[in-house]
């Protein structure tokens, strides 16, 4: 087993993936680009959104308002993101590692309170 970690797509659905052992491999996967790039949303805990680099210059970005709303809270407010984003844990040496069960549970409850909410 690999570095767990959790994917949000565009829709605000959250799934925990495993990333395997090469994770930059892992987030490509998931992802789905060619391309990406950390944002070090809390860097004393180690809490990292993995985006795709080239994500809001594609022909039709698609915002991931979820990621962008997780983001804004950590104080990331002058960018959306878009595309599917992947949230996983980082050491101090700048390894990712495995993202803590409470983060992967807090994620999966954004998720599901956004598919909750009313028509918007």
């Amino acid at each position: 087993m690999g570095v767990q970690a959790v994917k949000i797509d565009t829709e605000g659905v959250a799934t925990v993936v495993d990333l395997g052992e090469n994770t930059l491999k892992g987030f490509y996967e998931h992802i789905g680009c060619q391309w990406v790039d950390v944002v070090r949303l809390d860097p004393a805990k180690g809490f990292d959104m993995w985006i795709d680099d080239e994500g809001a210059v594609l022909a039709e970005p698609v915002l991931n308002v979820v990621a962008t709303g997780i983001a804004r809270q950590h104080g990331f407010d002058w960018q959306p993101y878009f595309g599917t984003v992947v949230f996983a844990a980082s050491n101090d040496e700048g390894d990712t590692i495995d993202l803590p069960e409470e983060d992967r549970e807090r994620l999966l409850a954004i998720s599901k309170r956004w598919q909750e909410a009313p028509a918007r």
